[in-house]
C-alpha cells in the first residue's frame, strides 16, 4: 500500500510543478497571481517549473482617490490637522496648570508655516515649528483647544477640529479629595473650624 501511494505522488509531482500561472489586475490596480483561471486574468507562459518562475513586481498605480494635482502643488494643502493630546472630552489632572498638547499633521509642516495653539479662543504661546507644546496657567474647568497652521503672511491655511477637555485640580479646601478620601481627610481642619 505504501509503495502505491509513493508511486502516485512521484507521478503527480511533475504535473503540479508545471501548472499554469495566471495574473489578474483588479479595477484598483491590485495584482494577484494564482494557479486558477479567472475572468480577465492573463495566462503567463513559462518553460520552467512554477516554483522557479521569476515574477516581475508590478508597477504601482496611482490610487483612484489620490488628491488632484492642484492639491499636491498647493503649499497650503493639509489633508489632516488633528489634536492627539489631550483627548476630546478627556480630563487633565495637573495642580500646576500644565497641559501637554500633541498635534498630528499630514503632510508634515511645510516650509514657512508655523503652528498656533489656541485655548478658549485666545492664541497661547509663540508661533512654532513644533507640533507639541506645554500650555501653562490652565485653570480648573472646561476648556476648548484648537490648533491652526499659519503661513508666513500670518494667514490661517489649515486648522484642527476643536477639542474640549476638563482641567481637574485638587481643592485647597479638600486636599485629599482627589484620591477619593472623605470630606475631612486625615483630620485636617477646614478654615473656620
Amino acid at each position: 500500500m505504501m509503495i502505491r501511494v509513493l508511486t502516485l505522488l512521484i507521478c503527480l509531482a511533475p504535473a503540479a510543478l508545471l501548472a499554469d500561472v495566471y495574473k489578474h489586475v483588479d479595477e484598483d490596480g491590485n495584482v494577484t497571481y494564482t494557479d486558477e483561471p479567472r475572468e480577465g486574468a492573463e495566462r503567463l507562459e513559462s518553460d520552467e517549473p512554477v516554483s522557479s518562475y521569476q515574477f516581475r513586481a508590478p508597477s504601482r498605480q496611482q490610487p483612484r482617490s489620490a488628491p488632484a494635482d492642484d492639491d499636491r502643488d498647493d503649499p497650503s494643502a493639509y489633508a489632516r490637522v488633528r489634536i492627539i493630546q489631550p483627548e476630546d472630552e478627556g480630563t487633565v489632572r495637573d495642580n500646576q496648570g500644565y497641559v501637554d498638547v500633541q498635534v498630528a499633521l499630514d503632510p508634515n509642516l511645510r516650509d514657512g508655516h508655523r503652528v498656533q495653539f489656541v485655548l478658549d479662543g485666545e492664541p497661547r504661546g509663540e508661533l512654532s515649528r513644533s507640533t507639541s507644546q506645554r500650555l501653562t496657567e490652565v485653570h480648573r474647568g472646561e476648556h476648548r483647544l484648537q490648533v491652526r497652521v499659519v503661513d508666513g503672511a500670518g494667514n490661517t491655511v489649515a486648522e484642527s477640529d476643536p477639542v474640549t477637555f476638563y482641567m481637574h485640580q485638587a481643592s485647597r479646601l479638600m486636599p485629599g479629595s482627589q484620591q477619593g478620601a472623605g470630606p475631612n481627610p486625615g483630620g485636617v481642619p477646614f478654615p473656620g473650624n
